[in-house]
């Protein structure tokens, strides 16, 4: 009877326990997904970037980048420019604004400095991306070319021709997204997140990045000489 009465409640813990598993799973799974942090989006960013912009308000930053006002000399940027014109343009779609997570935004500058040498990163919920890829293949994808899909390490980017005629390229991973005009960075994008190449791996950045957090909606990280410092 004893052993029994053991039997059973060995059953009754293994099952509390499934469950405890699962809840912290579904936990920790929805917290990475619906936090607000711009920190998660470091878990895409390699360690190899020169410059990272971090912002929680991506129009006070575009304002100040396209009035000349911005603190810090950064390089000519598409990507910079394209969102400038296609948020502000989106903007007018929406009656509420942009959501908070489409406001908190990172760019990773690369070498060779050119004007395509840039990733940008944001937290996209799924009726964010509605939205935008309705309003973003309504008014900037080239109508007669479908976009094109490569495997690259068992992941795949997906590559767009605009109707201008620049090719912009995206990885997706969950709901964090990662924008390029240069198909070889997300490859590196891809590379870092399998390697434990990314910034958010990188324990010197992140004390860096945490020690010196500030309430700021901009600050700028640069790496020279292989170490990184805060510039704004």
């Amino acid at each position: 009877m004893k052993s029994v009465l053991i039997h059973r409640i060995a059953i009754v813990m293994s099952l509390l326990l499934l469950l405890a598993g699962i809840v912290a799973y579904m936990y920790m799974r929805n917290f990475r997904i619906s936090s607000t942090d711009t920190s998660v989006l470091y878990e895409l960013v390699p360690s190899n970037a020169v410059t990272v912009v971090e912002t929680d308000d991506v129009l006070a930053f575009l304002g100040e980048v396209d009035n000349g006002m911005f603190p810090v000399a950064l390089p000519a940027s598409d990507i910079v420019s394209f969102m400038s014109k296609s948020i502000q343009d989106f903007l007018q779609t929406l009656p509420h604004g942009l959501s908070v997570e489409l406001s908190k935004v990172l760019l990773s500058y690369h070498q060779p400095e050119n004007s395509k040498n840039q990733v940008l990163y944001c937290n996209m919920k799924a009726e964010d991306a509605a939205l935008f890829y309705d309003y973003f293949a309504s008014n900037y994808l080239n109508p007669v070319t479908e976009p094109s899909v490569m495997k690259f390490k068992g992941e795949e980017i997906t590559t767009y021709q605009l109707a201008d005629g620049h090719q912009l390229s995206v990885y997706l991973d969950g709901d964090l997204v990662a924008l390029s005009f240069c198909n070889d960075l997300l490859q590196q994008v891809i590379e870092a997140q399998q390697e434990s190449g990314t910034l958010s791996s990188n324990a010197t950045f992140m004390d860096l990045k945490n020690t010196n957090a500030t309430f700021a909606p901009i600050a700028v990280y640069q790496q020279i000489n292989n170490h990184w410092k805060i510039s704004f």
